[in-house]
């Protein structure tokens, strides 16, 4: 259900780094973190407005800033 939630809002899963990502909304999910909470809850954080202009993680463990970087270059 929530991979469907996921799907309907237009993000994606990129294999290798594990996560669920939407460019319109520059917001990314990691496949732990949308296991780990409900339904109620993701759709939430879906539905909220993105701030700034840079992207939004979603991680149960922060990125760091490194990782941060990087994930911003693949995902454009």
């Amino acid at each position: 259900m929530k991979k469907d939630m996921l799907r309907e809002a237009d993000y994606r899963y990129n294999f290798d780094r594990d996560i669920y990502f939407n460019r319109g909304t520059k917001k990314a999910f990691s496949l732990e973190f949308v296991d780990d909470r409900d339904e109620k809850e993701l759709a939430e954080l879906i539905a909220a407005n993105s701030t700034g202009n840079g992207w939004t993680f979603y991680f149960n463990s922060g990125p760091s800033e490194s990782v941060k970087r990087e994930l911003e270059s693949v995902l454009g």
